[in-house]
């Protein structure tokens, strides 16, 4: 049974059949609604017809046609160019009757055998409203599939564990809670234009109009179609003012783009295809243990200077004998300053690989760069220092919480300790399922391997090791901490901050590189981190070595 388009969508509005189903799905779908009378015969045939295939059997017909009459036109032209010899004939005298009766014209004048040539060819000389062969060349976009599907949580992340949000649909918090979905074909294949002229822009000395012109035409087109059709986002670096955010480009900043006398440093410069920025974006999400769960907050400027509130206070008393206790607001409102860190990673990849499909190239270096950015994220979320990158859940003040007893081996105690150091009112509905442990995978097997008794070896927390929780709580492996280090937070109480748009530089030079005949391509991004206040969190540095 053909899925056309055109059936699919009868399934979806008259069987209720949702549009991200499998074929299966809608196969048996289309037979039960044929079996209740729902769909006729008649129509699921005009449903299941191929409109490309119908036209492209027509052109095969005409194509045909247009080689069989030319061979005709040949012979004919060469026909007309070899002179025939006539036998003379000899002049007979015309009658008076002959001269007064006249020939009676004829409506239509048969088509000549050049007419009809040029009418099997797809035009008619004797009629010119009659069809003629219509030929388009499809553009560079329209070769690729524009079709999407929901992109969901996996079962579990990369390290193996109960993904925290597996089944649900994937969301771009950083745009205000936008669902993201699977990139699409024409999707991959502008993220792998927009890479090979960033790498051709900066193997140009930096020059957008002689990488432009380096660059094959079916990518210029396909560069041409995002920056008029697609939405863009992005920044000047050299300003604390990122102009462009999730919309489509202004008719300068699509020149600037590609033409050096036009925008200067400003403009979209340095602008990127959203669906570049989300196939980078989306790695982190799908697969992270720590940066799925942490409040992202896209940003405009280098640092950020915010606040953070205290809570007010009240008492009880007489009415009229106990004085109102004043409330003092030392401390209530104080700083929350952020400073925007710059994040790098480095991928080397093959010159010969850049002969390769766009749609390839687009996918391959964007999940390279995404996997790079998943480790680097969960890292310093875990344990960052707040000196050159986001402070980390581990190095925050105010969240210390001390083993019994220094070296101190895993006891269900000492991990009590962590979790109720975290109070209660700081679990709100909205952040719960946000509350993880954190820490190496030998304190995770230490923690699971605490024994029921001295003479009991029954595990305390069960037999299920693969379902990383502890205490009701997912627990979150982090190789970037040490065994003695361990944490149990909020991470919805974990803010940060994203500038969008990934920036790209490119080298050919060392001699590694030129022995290999490769290129060294580095992504460059900007974030800043810290938990919002340390009461949202509980960590240890006396945990067994």
């Amino acid at each position: 049974m053909p899925l056309t388009k055109a059936l699919r969508d009868w399934l979806v509005k008259n069987c209720e059949v949702a549009t991200d189903a499998d074929d299966e799905t809608f196969k048996k779908a289309a037979g039960t609604a044929m079996a209740e009378g729902k769909l006729t015969v008649e129509e699921f045939t005009k449903l299941t017809k191929d409109p490309v295939e119908e036209k492209a059997n027509e052109f095969k017909s005409m194509l045909e046609g247009l080689t069989s009459n030319i061979g005709k036109l040949t012979e004919l032209m060469l026909a007309k160019e070899t002179p025939k010899e006539t036998p003379k004939e000899t002049p007979k005298e015309t009658s008076v009757e002959d001269k007064e009766t006249k020939p009676t014209p004829k409506e239509k004048q048969e088509p000549t055998e050049l007419e009809k040539i040029f009418s099997g060819i797809g035009g008619n000389a004797a009629d010119p409203g009659e069809k003629t062969l219509d030929i388009r060349v499809k553009e560079a976009a329209e070769q690729y599939s524009d079709t999407k599907s929901a992109l969901l949580y996996p079962t579990e992340s990369k390290s193996g564990a109960a993904h925290p949000k597996a089944g649900q649909r994937v969301v771009n918090y950083s745009d205000g809670g936008r669902p993201l979905d699977e990139p699409s074909e024409l999707d991959k294949a502008i993220a792998g234009a927009f890479a090979k002229y960033c790498i051709s822009k900066n193997q140009s000395g930096g020059s957008r109009t002689l990488g432009f012109q380096k660059m094959p035409q079916h990518d210029k087109e396909l560069l041409y179609y995002a920056a008029d059709k697609m939405s863009w986002c992005g920044a000047n670096y050299d300003s604390d003012y990122e102009q462009i955010k999730d919309r489509k480009l202004t008719t300068i900043e699509k020149q600037s783009l590609f033409d050096d006398g036009i925008g200067g440093a400003s403009g979209g410069t340095e602008a990127v295809p959203i669906v570049f920025d989300d196939m980078v974006i989306s790695t982190p999400l799908l697969y992270g243990e720590l940066f799925p769960l942490v409040n992202v907050v896209p940003v405009e400027r280098r640092r950020i200077e915010g606040v953070q509130v205290g809570q007010v206070t009240g008492n009880w008393g007489s009415v009229d004998s106990t004085a109102i206790a004043l409330f003092n607001t030392a401390g209530y409102v104080t700083a929350f300053d952020t400073t925007i860190f710059k994040w790098a990673a480095a991928v080397r990849v093959g010159l010969d690989f850049l002969s390769d499909t766009p749609i390839d190239f687009g996918a391959i270096i964007t999940r390279q760069i995404g996997e790079e950015l998943l480790r680097q994220l969960d890292n310093v979320i875990a344990n960052g220092t707040g000196a050159n990158q986001p402070l980390g859940v581990q190095t925050s003040a105010g969240t210390t919480v001390a083993f019994a007893g220094v070296g101190a081996a895993a006891t269900l105690g000492n991990y009590e300790l962590l979790r109720f150091a975290v109070a209660k009112q700081e679990h709100t509905a909205a952040l719960k399922n946000t509350a993880v442990f954190c820490s190496t995978e030998v304190s995770y097997q230490r923690a699971k391997g605490i024994p029921v008794g001295a003479a009991d070896a029954r595990r305390l927390g069960g037999m299920n090791y693969d379902d990383y929780s502890w205490m009701q709580r997912p627990y979150k492996i982090n190789a970037n901490l040490a065994n003695n280090q361990v944490w149990y937070a909020i991470l919805g109480r974990y803010r940060m901050y994203r500038r969008r748009g990934i920036n790209f530089r490119t080298t050919t030079e060392g001699r590694t590189l030129v022995q290999a005949n490769e290129l060294l391509i580095t992504a460059s991004g900007r974030y800043g981190g810290q938990l919002e206040r340390g009461a949202a969190a509980g960590n240890t540095v006396t945990a067994q070595a």
